[in-house]
């Protein structure tokens, strides 16, 4: 009963993780490190080298998944129609600020996003937010979950808004199954078939 269990049948550990250092992230928090010293000298930037190494070991930030490709054309259009509905919005804004004797409506809207996508669904919520009188309140990552506060919209049209923003997010960055998926209006595709024909 006591006899050893021979080395064969023994489970194997499993080897711990490397911890690796992105060197993006490096070089940035080295630049806001000597922003925020105002001078550039050498030790200026050999400690903020030092302190980005730290921290990149200390507090690593999981990976993200990019299985789809950028398209500049979508890419575009993007940015066209984030800065026409930041002026609409912006000028929506500025009437219901002069309206007097009424109260703007707002609303806390939830929105379900198609793709389970961490990066999606940040781009999502960034793109939603930086247009005037929308702000992302929460995110459930586990469900890709938006929850908006939406000023002087129907509830309606700000969950189509959020999701014509996530479309938008899915043409540029998206995969070829994603987007098929989304021309089609089928739920996305898994992480299983994010490299197929991207």
């Amino acid at each position: 009963m006591n006899a050893e269990q021979p080395a064969a049948a023994r489970p194997m550990a499993e080897p711990r993780p490397r911890r690796r250092v992105n060197l993006t992230a490096v070089v940035v928090l080295t630049v806001v490190w000597v922003l925020l010293w105002d001078q550039v000298s050498l030790f200026v930037v050999l400690t903020g080298v030092l302190l980005a190494v730290l921290v990149g070991l200390v507090f690593p930030l999981p990976p993200i998944d990019l299985h789809g490709r950028f398209r500049p054309v979508q890419g575009l259009r993007l940015l066209g129609r984030l800065l026409a509905d930041a002026f609409r919005a912006s000028v929506g804004v500025v009437a219901l600020a002069f309206r007097f004797g009424t109260v703007p409506r707002s609303s806390i809207v939830r929105v379900q996003l198609r793709s389970r996508s961490d990066l999606y669904l940040t781009q999502t919520a960034e793109l939603v937010s930086l247009v005037p009188g929308t702000i992302a309140l929460e995110i459930h990552r586990a469900t890709s979950t938006l929850y908006l506060h939406v000023l002087g919209a129907a509830d309606d049209e700000a969950v189509q808004a959020v999701l014509d923003a996530e479309a938008r997010v899915l043409r540029t960055f998206g995969s070829a199954a994603e987007v098929a998926a989304l021309d089609a209006g089928e739920p996305q595709p898994g992480p299983e078939h994010h490299g197929e024909g991207s």
